[in-house]
């Protein structure tokens, strides 16, 4: 049987994202990516859905991703499905299905105030 694991999702973070390392030292942080999807109903009124997404990123990926954005930084995102299963203190098995990234795209650079061009001035 072949079998698939591939998620291509582009949208914009929720938060900034936050580095954190694991105990042998790897940096991995989580990015929250909101997907809008505008569409019409039978009566012919537009709506708008968003679905939230949680994304893994680890190593140099991680640590670029948190240098580079910022909440609502636009981003493209290609991974992988993956299920996390853990047992809460109380024994209640827990499942969440997110997004191993393998390919973060930054879609906009990140500004800073003191590198902004000055304006221009009109002529006339």
């Amino acid at each position: 049987m072949v079998a698939l694991n591939k998620v291509l999702i582009a949208g914009r973070l929720t938060r900034k994202p936050e580095l954190r390392k694991t105990p042998n030292g790897v940096a991995v942080t989580d990015l929250l990516v909101a997907l809008n999807r505008d569409f019409f109903t039978i009566g012919g009124d537009r709506q708008q859905e968003v679905c939230f997404v949680d994304v893994v990123v680890w190593g140099k990926q991680a640590e670029s991703c948190v240098q580079m954005l910022e909440c609502s930084s636009p981003v493209l995102v290609e991974g992988r499905l993956q299920l996390d299963v853990w047992h809460t203190k109380e024994g209640e098995k827990r499942c969440k299905l997110r997004v191993a990234a393998e390919r973060v795209q930054f879609l906009e650079k990140k500004h800073s105030l003191e590198k902004l061009p000055e304006p221009l001035h009109a002529i006339g």
